[in-house]
């Protein structure tokens, strides 16, 4: 996937009847993931793997635009 330049999404989580797990692998680029109130900064070859259990905010603060896999799993 890619995720442009100066992009930022937010998801919000609510009561899920089972655990949901997602990981990100960024691929070029640099992607900035903040799970609750955790920050983490990713570049080129990084992974995060994340319980889905907090609020999600995805934000890409280069002029580049980023390729990022993700994979979800229950």
């Amino acid at each position: 996937m890619i995720f442009p330049a100066g992009a930022n999404v937010a998801y919000e989580t609510s009561a899920r009847d089972s655990a949901v797990a997602q990981q990100i692998w960024v691929r070029n680029g640099a992607i900035e993931v903040t799970v609750g109130r955790v920050t983490h900064k990713l570049g080129k070859d990084d992974c995060l793997a994340m319980q889905l259990d907090a609020p999600v905010t995805f934000r890409n603060r280069t002029r580049k635009p980023a390729r990022y896999i993700v994979v979800l799993a229950s």
